[in-house]
């Protein structure tokens, strides 16, 4: 594990660019950036300041991006989570503007005047071409029709919800729960905690054993392997969904020492990419592992 990137803030969304090929785009806080990881550029919002207003690069304001999903290679998709909306950025442009929700009140509507509660995560439904899924935080997935922007609901989690992530083979939704992994099923519409449990702690090893603190972000390595930010443990977590077990990437010191996986540590990771052979982990650094493991 090496440092990529020294940051302002905590990274908790990251995604290869569409729109500058070979740079990273991610959020940290209330701000939209890219970076090739020795120059980084501010495409929306604040460092320091949070809020609501449409603009202009700078001039914008979110109160919080816990994730983002590019439509295009012009058009970004912003979950703007205390602000209870969806907010586009224009590439060209860097114009923000209102896309789904109210952005001044929170809700439970659906429909094409849809009001949001909270809204998380964004995903493409891989099985729905032309719909977006959107989990919220208090457990709501909702399904946008991106021809009209027409929100409906698509299925409730009895829990937090903090990422998901969808199967490219059945659609079935992998979800962080308050301390759990979890999967969800497309067709059925049930929640079924895999891993972790109720209270939080730290164990490896057979999934009705492991304990997490605060997961967050998932990303696949392959088919069948899940990898884990676990917060608190300040550690990334490797399911293997064949074996039904965990192991451990870094020591749990909190810290930002580079190395192999025994020696490495981290400081309260959040997002995650996977790109062929690397993986970028944001914390208040990016960090990189490079080569295939899992």
């Amino acid at each position: 594990m090496t440092t990529f990137l020294k940051t302002e803030s905590y990274v908790y969304h990251l995604q290869k660019d569409l729109y500058i090929p070979g740079n990273i785009l991610f959020s940290d806080r209330y701000a939209i950036k890219t970076t090739d990881g020795s120059s980084t550029s501010r495409i929306a919002g604040s460092a320091t300041q949070n809020g609501h207003v449409q603009g202009v690069g700078s001039q914008a304001r979110f109160s919080f991006i816990p994730s983002f999903l590019q439509l295009s290679t012009n058009q970004v998709l912003i979950a703007d989570l205390n602000n209870h909306c969806l907010r586009s950025l224009n590439r060209a442009t860097n114009q923000t503007d209102q896309y789904a929700g109210n952005c001044t009140h929170e809700g439970n509507q659906n429909g094409i005047n849809a009001l949001l509660n909270k809204p998380r995560s964004l995903i493409n439904d891989v099985k729905n071409p032309g719909h977006v899924l959107i989990s919220e935080y208090r457990g709501k997935i909702k399904t946008m029709s991106m021809s009209n922007r027409n929100v409906s609901h698509f299925g409730t989690v009895d829990r937090i919800v903090f990422s998901i992530i969808q199967s490219l083979e059945t659609g079935d939704f992998f979800m962080t729960v308050a301390h759990a992994v979890g999967i969800f099923s497309y067709w059925m519409k049930t929640f079924t905690v895999i891993s972790g449990s109720a209270s939080s702690g730290f164990q490896d090893g057979p999934f009705s054993e492991v304990q997490f603190f605060s997961p967050v972000a998932l990303s696949f390595l392959n088919n069948h392997t899940l990898l884990v930010s676990d917060k608190y443990n300040d550690r990334l977590r490797v399911l293997n969904l064949i074996t039904n077990t965990s192991s451990s990437i870094c020591s749990g010191e909190h810290g930002y020492a580079d190395g192999d996986f025994s020696i490495c540590s981290l400081v309260s990771p959040r997002g995650l990419l996977t790109l062929t052979d690397t993986v970028y982990i944001g914390s208040q650094r990016i960090r990189r592992i490079e080569g295939k493991f899992g």
